[in-house]
């Protein structure tokens, strides 16, 4: 491979790692967004901010799959017959996947 080819290949590399980079960003703000906007943090904390009342999302993707995540937020009383946790499955399917998504990726 000579040098020009080389600066390419490298060139090309970054410009997609910057991409995926982006994109994970926008899902993430998109994510927190819909957490902000839905009033989750009224019960629930994430890096030290928000209420008391639900358990942290911090750590909720190692403690519950995505599944599991969708699951309760379109139907909490099917973990817990006596939870205080509105549903949700009034909102958007992209919405609740963005939600979802960013929910499983809090490891």
């Amino acid at each position: 491979m000579t040098k020009g080819q080389l600066a390419k290949t490298l060139t090309l590399a970054s410009i997609c790692a910057l991409a995926a980079a982006a994109q994970v960003s926008a899902e993430e703000a998109r994510g927190r967004e819909l957490l902000n906007a839905l009033g989750c943090k009224a019960c629930h904390q994430l890096e030290g901010s928000g209420g008391s009342l639900g358990p942290a999302f911090d750590g909720i993707g190692q403690r519950l799959s995505a599944e599991q995540i969708n699951k309760q937020i379109i139907e909490p009383s099917s973990a817990n017959p006596n939870t205080m946790m509105p549903s949700y499955a009034h909102i958007p399917e992209e919405d609740l996947k963005a939600l979802v998504e960013f929910l499983a990726g809090l490891k």
